[in-house]
Formats: structure tokens, C-alpha cells, sequence
């Protein structure tokens, strides 16, 4: 989809294929949140017969610890003094709500906003 949407422009991605797009992303080393690998199968009931395909077999997902990662971004020099770490809320010209990032959500308006006073 990338690539149909930049050709009108001349230009190409950067990968040849998905197996090239998936060996660069696979070659990603930033920070200390390794991998994991976890091993899920379908749990449930079979119909009887042969069950379909799925059903029997172990597939694998791999994850990464996400709050890790986030850290590990925020700590990059890369980063540094491009976050806004203020939250705001933002209109279009009918009044409508428009979320374009963490800190124009509803969550982080509502944490900056209502807060209990200790005196």
C-alpha cells in the first residue's frame, strides 16, 4: 500500500519484498527488551471428524515487553526535545474531537485536569 501510494510521486520503498522489509525490522537491536516467543494453540473443543486445520496447530507470537520499548524510545537521544509531554484537546471546524497522539486523548486530558488538593 506504501509503495502505491508514493509511485505517483516517482518514488520506491526502501525493501524489495516483505521477507526484506521483516529481515530489516528482524535486525533491530535498540535497547534491552529481548523477544519473546510464546506458543498458543487452540484450547477448545473439536468437531468430530477431522477438526480443521487450525485447530491443531501450535503457532508462535512473538511480543516484546511494550512498556520497555516506550522507556527505551523516550530515553533515546533521538527523542530529546521532540515529546510534548503536555496534555491538550484539539477541534476541527465542526466542533469535533481529533486525537492525534497519546496526549490529545481523553486520559491524559482528564489526569492533567481533575486532581484531589491535599492541604
Amino acid at each position: 500500500m506504501w509503495q502505491a501510494s508514493i509511485l505517483k510521486h516517482g518514488e520506491n520503498v526502501p525493501w524489495t519484498n516483505a521477507r526484506d522489509l521483516y529481515n530489516t525490522i528482524d535486525l533491530i537491536q535498540s535497547g534491552d527488551s529481548p523477544w519473546k516467543v510464546h506458543k498458543i494453540s487452540y484450547q477448545g473443543p473439536r468437531p468430530p471428524g477431522t477438526p480443521p486445520k487450525w485447530m491443531t496447530e501450535t503457532y508462535e507470537l512473538c511480543t516484546r515487553d511494550s512498556q520497555l520499548v516506550l522507556h527505551n524510545q523516550l530515553a533515546s537521544s533521538e527523542f530529546k526535545g521532540k515529546t510534548n509531554f503536555v496534555p491538550y484537546q484539539q477541534f476541527n471546524g465542526e466542533g469535533r474531537h481529533i486525537w492525534s497522539n497519546l496526549m490529545s486523548a481523553d486520559w491524559a486530558w482528564k489526569q492533567a485536569v481533575s486532581f484531589t488538593a491535599v492541604f
